[in-house]
C-alpha cells in the first residue's frame, strides 16, 4: 500500500505546474529553445530555409523566434513562446516592429483562434492581416508575405482574457517580469494559460493543434503542431491512487 501511495504522489508531482526556470503555468524544462528554432518553411532571399536575420542584419539576432512549447490538461492549454525581441523589435532606420498575434487551431486550421500578445485578449478569428508593406519588412515581397501568412487579427469575436506573463531573461539568468518595451536582445518568454471553456470548439474532439506566430517585419516564422493528448491532472491521479489503495485494503480484509 505504501508503494502505491508513493507512486501516485510522484506522478502528481511530475504533472503539476512548476515554478522554475522562467516557467510559471507549466514546467517545460530548463531550455527556452526547441528543436525547430533553426528551420523555417519559407525560402528567404539570400538566406534559405532559415529564419532571416533581417534585411539589414540589425540586432545581431539570427533567430528572432526561438521556440514554442505546448501542454494541456482537462482545464487549460499551456503555451510557452520565446523570442529575441519581446513585444517590440526596434530598428535604428525603420523604427518599431510589433510582435504578431499567436494564432492556433485544430486539425490543420491554424487560424481558428488568436491571442493578442500585447493585451492577452483571446479571439475567435473571422479575418486576419498579412505583415504590412512598409520599409524594412517583407510585406512588399508577395511570395514571402503569402508564405508567412497571418500576422494580426483583423476581426473576430472576443472570447475572454488569457492568463499571460512576459519574462525577460537577460543572459538566461535574471528573469524580469514586464520588461520595458525599449529593450531588445537576449530572450523573452511569453507564458500563457488559456481556459478551454472559452473555446467554442471542444479540443477533445480533435487530433492535433497547430500554432502560428510571426513578426511585423515577417522575417521569422514559427508553425508547430502537437497532438491533443490531455495530461492527467494531479487530482485525477490522486483519485486513481485512492481507488487502487481501497481495492488493496478490501482484498487484504477479505484474506
Amino acid at each position: 500500500m505504501k508503494s502505491a501511495i508513493l507512486v501516485v504522489s510522484l506522478l502528481a508531482l511530475l504533472t503539476a505546474p512548476a515554478f522554475g526556470f522562467g516557467w510559471t503555468f507549466y514546467d517545460f524544462g530548463s531550455s527556452v529553445f526547441d528543436h525547430n528554432n533553426n528551420t523555417s518553411p519559407i525560402d528567404y532571399p539570400n538566406v534559405g530555409y532559415l529564419p532571416s536575420p533581417g534585411m539589414h542584419g540589425e540586432g545581431g539576432e539570427k533567430f528572432d523566434i526561438e521556440g514554442l512549447f505546448y501542454a494541456e490538461d482537462a482545464s487549460y492549454l499551456y503555451v510557452g513562446l520565446t523570442s529575441s525581441f519581446g513585444k517590440v523589435a526596434y530598428s535604428d532606420e525603420y523604427g518599431a516592429f510589433m510582435a504578431g498575434d499567436l494564432f492556433f487551431g485544430y486539425d490543420g486550421d491554424m487560424y481558428q483562434y488568436s491571442v493578442d500578445l500585447h493585451t492577452g485578449d483571446l479571439y475567435d478569428v473571422d479575418s486576419w492581416l498579412y505583415v504590412p508593406d512598409r520599409p524594412g519588412s517583407y510585406g512588399s515581397n508577395i511570395a514571402i508575405r503569402d508564405a508567412v501568412g497571418a500576422f494580426q487579427t483583423e476581426s473576430g469575436d472576443l472570447l475572454g482574457s488569457v492568463d499571460i506573463m512576459l519574462t525577460y531573461e537577460a543572459d538566461y539568468e535574471t528573469p524580469t517580469l514586464n520588461p520595458p518595451e525599449d529593450v531588445s536582445g537576449d530572450t523573452y518568454i511569453w507564458e500563457m494559460r488559456i481556459t478551454k471553456g472559452f473555446l467554442p470548439d471542444d479540443p477533445a474532439t480533435h487530433d492535433y493543434i497547430t500554432f502560428h506566430n510571426t513578426l511585423e517585419c515577417g522575417n521569422d516564422l514559427v508553425e508547430e503542431s502537437f497532438p491533443t493528448d490531455p495530461i492527467p491532472e494531479p487530482a485525477t491521479l490522486l483519485l486513481l491512487g485512492a481507488g487502487l489503495t481501497g481495492i488493496g485494503l478490501y482484498r487484504r480484509k477479505r484474506k
